[in-house]
């Protein structure tokens, strides 16, 4: 734990103290990215590259404001719309506490968040406050928010039905929200990875199916319609 103090305290004498509090108001303003903006468009391109991928959200060790080690992201609950909610963030067992799982709201976290690392303002995890599961009133509310473990490793479907790859990655904006779906197409397909603009909601798509429905008829249509990917510079990102 002395390791994990010493890196937390690097951080926030770093990078996270001169950018995290000045980067707040520049991400809360951030456009959303939808529908609206097609795939070839520049500002999704500038989107997908300089955005926050999940695969680099999850893992991530999560500290206090004070340099306090209190978990790490597991994974990431996101509404309808495609925002972050919150982050459900698995802590450490202790000698005298057990191990437990919290959700931080989305809005407790400083931006921008920095590869490995998020900073939360506040300390108690264990506060009910985040508990994992909901209220019994909340539950329509839940219902209308989804885990990215539900969509990522999913296969991607064409309206036809058929096989079009896997979801291998998201990038949600500044802001926090769901901007693109990262698919990796079959070698059958072409090969070659695509970002594809989150419709702005599920729609037709339910985290409860087993697959991610593309909106397109044909292959051919879905590769003219998605931004494929410079891997070298998207995995730099």
């Amino acid at each position: 734990m002395r390791g994990k103090s010493r890196i937390a305290l690097a951080l926030l004498l770093g990078a996270i103290a001169n950018s995290a509090l000045s980067g707040i108001g520049r991400a809360e303003t951030a456009k959303p990215v939808g529908m609206e903006q097609p795939a070839q468009s520049q500002q999704f391109a500038n989107t997908v590259y300089s955005g926050y991928r999940a695969s680099r959200l999850l893992g991530s060790a999560v500290f206090s404001l004070k340099g306090e080690y209190l978990g790490s992201v597991r994974n990431v609950i996101v509404a309808d719309d495609g925002q972050i909610v919150s982050l459900v963030v698995e802590g450490f067992r202790t000698k005298d506490e057990p191990e437990f799982i919290s959700r931080i709201p989305f809005k407790r976290v400083l931006r921008p968040v920095h590869e490995g690392a998020i900073v939360a303002d506040f300390s108690d995890l264990r506060s009910r406050e985040y508990g994992l599961f909901f209220d019994p009133g909340q539950a329509q509310e839940e219902s209308h928010e989804f885990s990215i473990s539900k969509i990522i490793g999913d296969y991607a479907r064409l309206q036809a039905g058929q096989g079009y790859g896997y979801v291998s990655d998201l990038v949600f904006d500044r802001a926090g929200k769901l901007a693109a779906i990262v698919i990796s197409r079959e070698a059958s397909a072409g090969g070659g990875t695509y970002a594809f603009p989150y419709p702005g909601q599920t729609g037709q798509w339910s985290p409860k199916l087993s697959y991610y429905g593309l909106p397109y008829v044909t292959a051919d249509q879905a590769n003219k319609a998605g931004l494929r990917l410079d891997m070298k510079e998207f995995q730099n990102s």
